[in-house]
């Protein structure tokens, strides 16, 4: 009897196990043909180029594995469904997805790339200025950093969404935050901070069951008096049923006392009650017979049952071997989505590393830049400005002890006052130079009268020209005007004329013109003075390759005058050329914009 007990068991176990497997197993193929479905129709909207509805039906096959606890394949179409979304640039759906692939990745512990996704979803938050949402990514921000034991940074995000809430007088929210960083300064072993935290948090917690409680006893008064309603309603109902029960027993004795006469009758009868009994007897050979045909058909489902028995054993046999095989395929499915994953996590940190080069270059440049100004500065310094002042002490120190006569000292004193008023060009132009190269070029144009420039510059250069007798001509037409900065004009102009003087040997002369082209004034500085090599004139103009030469009474430079040009006029819109030949002179041309 036990041994029949025990087989009866398992055998009404393996029943409802098979059942289950089936109704699992169809429940499994039906989700298999929605996805393909999904996939399907995704693939018919890319065709067609919408690629908003191929998204969406991407997403609904990655939620269906995410319920199916198929991570792998369900950040796979998250993934597809991005790049869709970044074709028409669907910020709210990227967003989105960028949430649900952190929350995934937190789910397979990977927090790097979870933290990743949720920053990327904290961006757009911040964009649509809802602070509830806000408020949720920064604290599903500081759990990845917990889980990454980055405490200090989690602390931060997590103050960020309480001031949030605190703006939104949200009690729930801010109960929400005291915990989460009271958790987070016990996990960085921060006592004090994790108690101050846990008594607001506690605070607000119980501040928030007593609304609770206020709420449920405000329902309860509710349901009370609608339990009264109900009980008052069935009292009403009872009351119905007993006048009816009452109704029912006085039809009741009126239906006995007919019986009773009818009993009386039929007494009389022998016959009739002879032939029931007949009745009685047929009746019960067909029962005999019925019964004997029960247990025949009983038979026969026990057999049947061994039979059914037979069979699921062989379909479970079949169906195990199935879900090896399956089993199988999943794992190579997961090595698939893994690489695939890697694939495209890989992408993305090579777009990083290639954003993060190009500001790495443009970087490097400045510096350079900054280096070959500073190194230039110091070489002025040290070379162009510190010998001047060297020959000046010297001629100092022999007046002083009497060393020279008074005509020897007046020599020297236009001596000095050439190469004083040389070198001041040289630290005016060095500080033009350095100003434009570390502020940058911020021309303030305005009409100028060129004339007017010409002859300051003419001024200027009187005692040095005078002392080469050399003539400067200002050939500029007093109407002509251009529009520029006049500071920078008078630059350009003063190196321009002061270089010409440097190269043009006594009894030359240098000529300041100028014509109207088109909508620019054309001017040019000439001279009759040594002229240029080609490969010196290749060499103009050129940062890298800036070079200096002695002047025809061996005057010194610092080579920044014709670079200062060249910014100068290029910042005013206009372009600077030179043209000369060697043992017969040199004219610098350049146009500005007409001031009419």
């Amino acid at each position: 009897m036990q041994k029949i007990f025990i087989f009866l068991f398992y055998l009404c176990f393996f029943f409802i196990t098979q059942f289950y497997f089936c109704d699992y197993s169809f429940a499994q193929n039906t989700q298999k043909i929605t996805i393909e479905k999904y996939l399907s129709m995704s693939e018919e909207k890319e065709k067609e180029g919408d690629y908003r509805g191929a998204s969406d039906y991407l997403n609904k096959a990655a939620l269906i594995k995410w319920e199916e606890k198929e991570l792998r394949p369900a950040i796979n179409y998250f993934h597809q469904s991005l790049q869709f979304n970044k074709k028409v640039d669907n910020q709210s759906g990227m967003y989105g997805i960028y949430s649900n692939l952190a929350m995934i990745y937190a789910d397979l512990s990977k927090y790097d790339s979870s933290l990743y996704f949720f920053k990327k979803t904290l961006e757009g938050r911040r964009k649509s200025s809802e602070n509830v949402t806000i408020i949720s990514s920064l604290i599903n921000i500081s759990v990845v950093l917990n889980n990454l034991q980055r405490y200090d940074e989690s602390a931060k995000f997590l103050k960020e969404a309480l001031n949030l809430a605190q703006e939104m007088n949200d009690v729930a929210q801010m109960r929400s935050c005291y915990g989460m960083l009271a958790e987070t300064y016990q996990k960085s072993g921060n006592d004090e901070q994790k108690t101050y935290y846990f008594n607001l948090y506690k605070s607000f917690n119980e501040l928030l069951q007593k609304r609770k409680i206020e709420k449920v006893e405000t329902e309860l008064d509710k349901e009370k008096l609608k339990a009264e309603i109900l009980a008052l309603q069935k009292q009403k109902v009872d009351l119905e049923l007993i006048n009816k029960s009452l109704e029912l027993e006085q039809k009741t004795e009126v239906v006995e006392n007919q019986q009773d006469s009818l009993g009386q009758l039929t007494s009389k009868y022998t016959k009739q009650e002879l032939a029931i009994q007949l009745l009685q007897e047929k009746a019960n050979a067909e029962r005999a017979e019925n019964l004997q045909r029960i247990q025949e058909q009983e038979a026969l489902t026990r057999t049947a049952i061994l039979i059914a028995f037979f069979i699921l054993v062989v379909t479970g046999l079949v169906f195990f071997f199935y879900i090896r095989t399956r089993e199988k395929n999943k794992d190579l499915a997961l090595q698939r989505n893994q690489l695939q994953e890697q694939a495209v996590l890989l992408e993305e940190q090579q777009e990083q590393l290639e954003a993060q080069k190009s500001i790495v270059e443009k970087q490097r440049d400045k510096l350079e830049v900054s280096n070959g100004v500073k190194d230039k500065l110091f070489s002025i310094i040290s070379h162009d400005l510190r010998t001047p002042f060297t020959s000046v002490n010297g001629y100092l120190t022999l007046i002083r002890y009497g060393a020279l006569t008074l005509e020897e000292v007046t020599t020297l004193a236009a001596e000095v006052k050439i190469s004083v008023d040389h070198h001041l060009e040289t630290l005016n132009n060095v500080l033009e130079w350095s100003k434009a190269q570390m502020q940058g070029l911020s021309p303030k144009p305005e009409k100028i009268v060129l004339n007017e420039i010409a002859q300051n510059q003419q001024k200027f250069f009187k005692s040095l020209a005078e002392s080469k007798e050399i003539e400067i001509i200002n050939k500029i037409n007093i109407n002509t005007k251009a529009f520029a900065d006049p500071n920078q004009i008078d630059v350009i102009l003063r190196n321009l004329v002061g270089n010409a003087l440097k190269f043009t040997p006594k009894e030359g002369k240098i000529t300041v013109f100028s014509v109207i082209k088109d909508d620019s004034v054309v001017v040019s500085v000439t001279d009759t003075g040594i002229g240029m090599s080609k490969e010196n004139l290749n060499k103009l103009f050129k940062e890298g390759k800036h070079f200096t030469t002695q002047g025809t009474n061996n005057e010194a430079g610092t080579g920044l005058g014709l670079l200062l040009c060249k910014d100068f006029v290029e910042a005013n819109g206009g372009k600077i050329n030179v043209e000369s030949q060697l043992g017969k002179g040199t004219s610098f041309i350049f146009d500005l914009p007409l001031g009419n």
